[in-house]
């Protein structure tokens, strides 16, 4: 009897919590299809107001060095230079129909695209510079692809490296501190990284 019981008790519980699960499941499925509902009768809005990003083309070593790799990622900038570019963060399909309209949708595909595409380009600029010897300019490159937003784990390290080969501890401090701030898939990883490229007494725990 005793076994018959805890067997009931066991039966009872496991079939609350799953019964509790199917309603959290149907309450979120529900939340998501009303969202999406007022998100898909949501009218065209102006986007002339977007944060746009200009690419600073005074501050890169633009034709300053013969390489061919140099030049297929300075083509690459200055193609996206004629494009509209726009960091959307993690804003999903749904919020940004809400927020600019489902007509807007496509263009905002394309505008974080070129986001994308910009952030890649930086890096592997910045990255090719720095097997040429050109530190600084790739230091100038890094620093700006952190300042638009950029969520490049090899961004943030690439950076951090040069800091640390000058000794510049401080400069790794804030670039952690940016990357805390970063809404990411790879703000974790990125996060222990450069913690671990600090002194001990300077790590700080996640």
């Amino acid at each position: 009897m005793p076994l018959l019981g805890l067997f009931i008790a066991v039966t009872c519980l496991l079939t609350f919590f799953r019964k509790r699960s199917i309603r959290s499941q149907e309450s979120a499925t529900d939340r998501f299809w009303k969202k999406e509902s007022i998100a898909n009768n949501t009218r065209l809005k102006d986007l002339s107001g977007l944060p746009y990003i200009t690419i600073p083309f005074d501050k890169f070593p633009i034709g300053m060095y013969e390489n061919d790799l140099l030049k297929k990622y300075e083509k690459t900038l200055q193609a996206l230079s004629g494009q509209k570019i726009v960091n959307l963060g993690t804003q999903t399909n749904t919020d940004l129909k809400i927020a600019y309209g489902t007509a807007s949708l496509p263009a905002l595909t394309d505008y974080e695209q070129n986001f994308t595409t910009l952030c890649q380009a930086l890096t592997a600029y910045a990255g090719q510079l720095i097997e040429l010897g050109h530190t600084n300019e790739a230091r100038t490159i890094l620093e700006y692809g952190i300042s638009i937003g950029s969520d490049l784990s090899q961004n943030y390290l690439l950076l951090a490296e040069i800091y640390q080969s000058s000794g510049d501890t401080e400069q790794i401090r804030k670039l952690l501190s940016s990357a805390e701030q970063l809404d990411s898939l790879m703000k974790r990883s990125i996060v222990e990284k450069l913690t671990a490229m600090l002194p001990e007494e300077s790590s700080v725990k996640i």
